[in-house]
């Protein structure tokens, strides 16, 4: 098992056409102990089915004790892409990636995340792990 540290940060401004201007920044650190599952890489993801990062997937032989975090970004130029926390439907969507953009989340359930691309095959680069109870 392995300890690890991760360190984010986000500035954002949006500006709006009648003058109208917002920003936010923010950073955290999140310090992870006793990591035994952690996988990056690249994939294609056909948009006619699922492609699932779960614990076999990423060279796990259990299920996430506590959790799972994810980096997905998607490469593509024209398709965006679906991330569902479950298999592939309304209910269980936690976001839509247009092309260029990136997701990160914790998610606290064991389960699968299952990846889905709009109309042709998404090439996708992606990095997930298991979180501790701490995290």
């Amino acid at each position: 098992m392995a300890n690890y540290t991760f360190n984010a940060s986000i500035n954002m401004t949006a500006n709006s056409g009648t003058g109208y201007s917002q920003s936010q920044s923010g950073s955290f650190n999140l310090n992870l102990t006793g990591i035994n599952q952690i996988e990056s890489g690249r994939a294609d993801v056909a948009s006619d089915a699922d492609y699932g990062l779960d614990p076999s997937k990423v060279g796990a032989t259990t299920a996430f004790t506590n959790g799972r975090a994810f980096y997905i970004r998607n490469m593509d130029d024209t398709n965006f892409l679906k991330v569902y926390d479950g298999a592939s439907s309304a209910a269980d969507l936690v976001g839509i990636l247009e092309p260029g953009e990136w997701l990160f989340t914790i998610i606290r359930g064991t389960g699968v995340t299952t990846l889905r691309a709009d109309t042709a095959t998404v090439h996708v680069e992606y990095f997930i792990f298991e979180v501790d109870s701490a995290a």
